[in-house]
Parts: structure tokens; sequence; C-alpha cells
């Protein structure tokens, strides 16, 4: 009985749990059921939080491989390509190797199985191509798009909330300029915020390297989509971790590539303009206010608390008392003070200004400068502090505006200072306080005029002499005059000149002498002459000349019938062109020899003997014509001393057509007919 019973209870108890097996069964049953046909609940996906329901990132599987010295790439697993979320429910696949495959290929376009030595030969027998050079083969995208970078510039705003206050505008809303760098190779996203001075929000890297998964989730509630590049247009929005971005703008290479390979419009590229953050503008201005940037007109005193902290940091300020700052402000006491320190080894006079101000009784000194005293300037002497009686600066005991007087000495920190004089402002405020200063002392130190003679080197030839004289005297030397070099700018004399030398072979030379009269420089040129054995060219270049007595030459000298000394060489003046013989007779100041009223005097005196000369036989046997060689005999023999330059201006009034002969009565008309005289 034991025993049956026994039996019984064990076959009861297993049909219970075979039941109780079957109920959980069928409840598991029921709940994978139904969790597969439920609808997923869609939550936001956040950093640190994914749904159950998004599939779990894999490590990924190698496809590409080398057999043989060849590339074999080879097809995704199947474990990839199956639903992630159902993987428990399935048996695990393991990867093939590179030694697991194990068929042979047929085609040259199969990449999929193994490339042999066999099939290798036949290929290469039967001229067929071979592996991995066949048109349905391409690289792996880790290798085709190995470290190229697509940089897009995007922003996004964020609203500020409780911003009130303040005397500039009121922060409504914030712009954060940001980096979006896409790796092609993999289809990951970086995002870097760009860092904005003085923002006070935490700023740089946004988002780490990483796929990106779009909103929301697919129709089936397992797979979700990634953002590929032709999410990133220009102008579009893209939603990452709540984040609404959006796309302004992209580099040159970016802009390139997309076009070229991804089919993008010129529109889907266009720049647009990033909005304006006026908070963030006002604020830059500001802080260039605050922080002492130099070209900045603040137009303001030093801000209170600035104040505030250089007095903590040690700065001597008073802020409890300020009833004498409200009386007197800026007012103060200005002494000449002396320091005479003569007795001691290289000592000397030295003055100063003490200037006492009201308001708080501290002291400040500052040196006199005076002209070529030979010291260094140096602004302050003592700064504005208090200054004490016995020189230690934490006795108590300093000097006040009472113990300043003229004529009384100051100890400055060992240095006795007697105080000389003071303004006018000074004797006022002690007239008001009933005290009379004393006269002022004379500070006056008779200066000792010493006569400097300055001894100019003589020229040593290199370079102009204006240059050698420009090194010695400095500014003392006058640059030339401007309004004769504008005004005589290209006005040249030319004459015709030759040698005066004993030398048979310079007897026929002829030279052409210019003076220009802008600078009165020289320049001789001689005209070439055939079968002459003489180089023509250049004589003397343009330069200035001197006289022997050491003067240089100038307008005055440049006359028909004067010698000129050029280095040594003598140059007779013998005729001139035109335009410069009525340059000479329109001015009669720089050219004397060419004033025909000075000359029509001296023939009005001689009219008598220019009669008789032409009456009297003896004298003249002509027929009535006179040349330029008659006129000049008539002249000398009438004791008329004129140079050749005189000679030619009379003459040019007889003969104003040119034609060398004229009748002499020309001559006795122009020495009493006043009409011929220039107006």
């Amino acid at each position: 009985m034991g025993s049956v019973n026994w039996h019984s209870s064990t076959r009861h108890n297993d049909n219970n749990n075979t039941n109780t097996t079957e109920m959980i069964n069928n409840s598991n049953t029921y709940t994978s059921s139904s969790s597969l046909h439920s609808p997923p609940i869609e939550l936001p996906v956040q950093p640190g939080f994914r749904p159950s329901y998004l599939p779990r990132e894999s490590a990924k599987h190698q496809s590409l491989s080398f057999v043989n010295g060849y590339m074999m790439v080879q097809q995704q697993p199947l474990q990839e390509q199956n639903n992630r979320s159902s993987s428990q429910q399935q048996q695990p696949i393991t990867t093939p190797t590179i030694g697991s495959i194990t068929k042979d290929v047929e085609h040259s376009s199969d990449v999929s199985g193994r490339y042999s030595f066999f099939r290798k030969k036949a290929d290469r027998e039967n001229c067929n191509i071979a592996l991995p050079f066949c048109p349905e083969s391409k690289l792996p995208s880790f290798l085709e798009h190995d470290r190229r970078v697509l940089l897009f510039h995007a922003y996004y705003e964020e609203d500020v909330y409780g911003a009130t206050g303040g005397t500039g505008p009121i922060e409504s809303s914030r712009i954060h300029n940001c980096e979006v760098y896409f790796y092609v190779e993999d289809g990951t996203m970086e995002i870097i915020e760009t860092k904005q001075e003085n923002s006070g929000i935490v700023q740089g890297r946004y988002l780490s390297r990483s796929r990106v998964a779009k909103p929301g989730v697919s129709e089936d509630g397992r797979t979700t989509s990634f953002y590929e590049i032709d999410d990133l247009k220009i102008g579009s929005q893209v939603v990452i971790y709540s984040r609404t971005f959006l796309i302004a703008s992209c580099n040159e290479s970016t802009r390139d590539y997309v076009l070229q390979y991804h089919g993008w419009d010129v529109d889907d590229v266009k720049t647009l303009p990033l909005p304006r953050d006026h908070f963030a503008e006002s604020n830059k201005e500001k802080m260039a206010r605050e922080s002492g940037v130099a070209g900045i007109d603040r137009k303001r005193k030093m801000n209170d608390l600035k104040q505030v902290m250089e007095s903590m940091l040690g700065k001597e300020s008073s802020m409890t008392d300020r009833g004498m700052f409200l009386e007197c402000g800026t007012d103060a006491l200005c002494f000449h003070v002396l320091w005479d320190d003569r007795e001691r080894l290289y000592g000397d006079l030295q003055y100063f200004r003490l200037y006492y101000y009201l308001a708080d009784d501290t002291v400040e000194i500052m040196r006199a400068n005076s002209k070529n005293d030979g010291r260094d300037t140096f602004p302050k002497l003592l700064k504005r502090s208090k200054l004490p009686k016995n020189g230690q600066l934490m006795d108590s005991d300093c000097y006040t505006w009472k113990d300043l007087s003229i004529g009384s000495s100051i100890s400055v920190f060992g240095r006795n200072m007697l105080i000389a004089r003071c303004d006018k402002f000074t004797r006022q405020y002690y007239l008001s306080k009933g005290i009379n200063q004393n006269d002022d002392i004379d500070l006056s130190v008779p200066e000792k005029n010493v006569e400097i003679k300055r001894v100019v080197p003589p020229y040593n030839g290199f370079g102009t002499e204006e240059d050698s004289l420009r090194s010695c005297t400095g500014s003392l030397n006058p640059p030339p005059v401007f309004n004769k070099m504008r005004d005589k700018q290209g006005v040249i004399l030319r004459f015709n000149a030759k040698l005066v030398s004993d030398k048979p072979d310079d007897a026929d030379r002829r030279f052409v002498f210019q003076f220009f009269m802008e600078d009165d420089t020289i320049a001789i040129r001689e005209p070439p002459v055939k079968n002459s054995g003489i180089m023509g060219g250049n004589f003397l270049r343009r330069q200035t000349m001197k006289h022997v007595d050491g003067s240089y030459l100038a307008a005055k000298d440049m006359f028909v019938g004067n010698i000129v000394d050029i280095v040594g060489h003598h140059f007779l003046l013998l005729s001139s062109d035109e335009f410069s013989y009525r340059l000479m007779e329109c001015d009669d100041k720089t050219f004397p020899f060419s004033d025909f009223t000075r000359l029509h005097k001296i023939l009005t005196s001689k009219q008598n003997e220019i009669k008789s000369y032409f009456i009297t036989a003896k004298n003249y046997d002509g027929n009535g014509i006179l040349d330029q060689e008659g006129l000049a005999k008539c002249f000398k023999t009438l004791g008329i001393e004129l140079n050749a330059q005189e000679l030619i201006t009379i003459w040019r009034k007889m003969d104003k057509k040119g034609k060398d002969k004229v009748p002499f009565s020309k001559l006795i008309k122009l020495c009493q007919d006043d009409a011929l005289l220039p107006s």
C-alpha cells in the first residue's frame, strides 16, 4: 500500500509539474507574441538612454582579405542582415573566415568564393579578366573614402528665460555656432561648438564621432535610419538629440564633392547668412571697454568696483572721509623748489615743482625740465602721497600746507629742498587763511654766450659738394628755392662756344654750351665732325660749376663775348639762339647787358658824334648800308665801349627782319627816336 501510494503521489506530482511547465510556456509564448504585435512606445533618444527596441551595436567584421597576393572582398555575414531584436530566438551564425570559403568561383565577376591556382591559370590561358580587376569589384568604403571628411557650418537657437534688467538689450535667445564633420567612410558625425569669448557657457565638443539616428523609429518599430550626406543640404534642419540644427554653409572641398558625386544642385550649397546675436555683440563691446582694449573711447570715470578692488590690493584710498574732497576738489598749491646738491661729487643744481593737494594733504614733486640741461626727462621725483617730515613712511607727522612757506626748506627723504616761489592761486589761498607769503626768490642763472665758429672742411671730391656740405651743416644748409625751380623749369640758355687755346687742334672745335635756369647747372656737348679725329658727345655732364674764387656760375655770367672757365678750359661764348636772346632781353635784371633802356641812354648822349661819323668821308666811305661789323667799327671809333652782347642787343633793335644789313639812318633814328623804346 505504501509503495502504491508513493507511486501514485509521484505520478500526481509529475502531472502537476507538467501542467505547471505548460502553463509557464504558454504564458511566455503569449508574452512574446503580444510583445511582437504591440506597438513600441516612442521615447526620446537622449545620451545615456536607449530604448530596448533599438538595434544594438556590434563589432564590424572584416570584409577585405588578401589571398595569394590578391584582394578578396567577402559578403556581409547573414547575422548583420537580420533583425537584431530577434537575435535571441535564432541560432547563432558564425562569420565565415578565409579558411572556411571552399567554393571555387565560376565567373570573373564572382567575388564570393575562392580564386584557386587552377582557376587563375585557366583565366591566364583564356585571357579572361582575373580577380580583383573585374568590373563588378570595387574597394570597400573605408578604403575608397579614407580620411574624407565633409565640413558643414550650422547653428542652433536656445531660448533664454528670466533674462531681465540692465541698460542693454535683454537676452531672449542665444545662438550657438557649430561645425558639423561628416566622415564619409563610415557615415559617422562629429559636432564641435565654436568657442565664443566670455560667453559663460560650456563650449567645445558637442557630439563625439558616432552614427546619429534620425528621430523616431520605422514602421515595423525595430529598425532605424541614420543621417546620411543627402540629409545635410544647406538650409535643411537636422534634429540631433532634441536639438534642431540649421545647416548654413559648407567649405569649398565639401561643395565640390557633393556637386560631383552626389548630384546636388547649386541651390543646395548656397550659403545662408548666420543670424545676428545682438546681446552677444553688445556684451563684446562692453567687455572691450572694461578690459582696457586700446583705441576705445570710454568717456566715463573708472568703475567704483574697480576702485574698491584696487584698494583691497594695496592702493591707498580714503573711502570714508570725502568732506575735504567735496570742499576743495582738485585744487592744489604749487611751489617752485630748489635742490642744491653741488657739495657732493657730481652734484648739481636742480629745479622741481611741488604740488600740495588740499583734498587729501598729499604731495607730488615733478621735475622742471629746462632746455639743453643734458638730463633725461623723468615724470616724477615723488608720486602723490603723504610726505613725512623725518622720512619714515609709517610716521604720522607729515607736512601740511601750514609748513610750506617761501624761504623755508623741507626734507624729501633726505633731500633738503628750498622753497623759492609760488603761483598766484597759492598766494591768494594763504591770504585767505591770514598768512602772507614772502617775495619770490630769483632763480634765473645768467647764460654764458659762447661763440662757436663753424669750420666747413674742404671738398674731398666724393659725390657732389652739396651732399658733403649737407652732412656737415645739416638743417643749416637751406634747400634750393622752390619758386625758381617751378618758374624756370625747362628754361635752357644755349650758346655756341669755342675753346680759347694755343693748340692748333682746338682752333676749329665748336661746342654747345647749355645753362639750365632751374638749378644753375651747366652741360657742354661737342657736335661730332667727320674726319676730325675728335670724338663728339658729352664734354661735361650736367652739374654746377664754380669760379676761381669759389662762387657758383650764375645766369648773369651767361652772355655773348664772355669767357667761362670750366675746370681749366676757357670757353668763349660766340653766339646764342633766338630763344635765349629774347629771354635775356625780357629779363634785364638778370641780364644787364641785354637792357636796351640803358643802352639807349648811351646812344642818346652820343647822337651828335654818331651823325658826324657818317657825314665825314674819312670815317665812313660806304654806300649808306650798315652791317654788324660796321656798327662795331663805328662805336670803336667814337670811343663807345660795348661788349659783344650789347652790340647784338642794339643790332637786333635795328635789324628786326634779320637781313644782316640796314641803312645807317636807322642808327641815327634809334639814337633820337624815343618811340623805339620798349613800353
